[in-house]
């Protein structure tokens, strides 16, 4: 069964001319980079038209021929924001030869790669993310990444089916994702709302604890 992602799923597809020359594709990226910073500077609201073409070395002219306004270039950099969120998740994945790890080293290493992937780009998703937080196009955007990260990280896990007594185990694979999930979105969160210093300390100390939490899990005994 595929599993459709924000790039795939022709509801989530935001009617952007696609360009046709390199040339135009620069133009796009240098709007779209330009428009992320001027967000993360000053909020989604303080990111005008002018001020991004100005700021990409552009023409209003060409943001026009691109986008009506900019709730549609919102929505772009929303679908592209995930569309490389799950294209780093993947070359990432494929980086480890999980084949040679045990249970536990696959656990810690998938708990690795959701905190690097997160928070390599957390402060834009939620930047974009209050624009359009109760949409329901942005939670299936949401909803569509989770589901593709489960898709590559279950195979991984069920390869050592034989040493997990959950009586679920695909369950206890979805529970211990959210759970780890949560637990990075808080630190994420922290470091944002009050500029925590030592984040990376925290995130090394937390990894393990996560991992051991999951293995936990997954070595339930069925009740009796």
């Amino acid at each position: 069964m595929t599993n459709k992602t924000p790039e795939d799923n022709d509801s989530l597809r935001v009617p952007v001319k696609p360009p046709k020359q390199a040339r135009s594709q620069r133009t796009l990226d240098r709007i779209a980079l330009a428009a992320l910073d001027l967000m993360e500077e000053g909020g989604v609201e303080n990111a005008t038209v002018a001020g991004i073409v100005s700021r990409a070395g552009a023409s209003v002219g060409s943001f026009y021929a691109r986008f009506a306004g900019k709730a549609d270039l919102i929505l772009y950099l929303q679908d592209r924001i995930w569309a490389e969120a799950r294209h780093r998740w993947d070359a990432e994945l494929e980086r480890e030869d999980w084949g040679v790890l045990s249970l536990s080293e696959v656990v810690e290493g998938v708990v690795t790669l959701l905190l690097r992937s997160f928070r390599a780009d957390y402060h834009q998703r939620e930047i974009l993310g209050r624009e359009r937080r109760q949409d329901d196009q942005g939670a299936r955007r949401v909803f569509t990444f989770h589901q593709h990260i489960l898709s590559t990280v279950t195979p991984l896990f069920l390869a050592h089916r034989d040493e997990i007594t959950h009586p679920d185990p695909e369950w206890a694979i979805r529970l211990g994702y959210r759970f780890a999930v949560g637990a990075i979105r808080e630190l994420l969160e922290l470091e944002t709302a009050v500029g925590v210093v030592d984040g990376a300390a925290r995130a090394e100390a937390l990894t393990p604890e996560l991992a051991r939490a999951w293995v936990c899990l997954l070595y339930t005994s069925p009740s009796p």
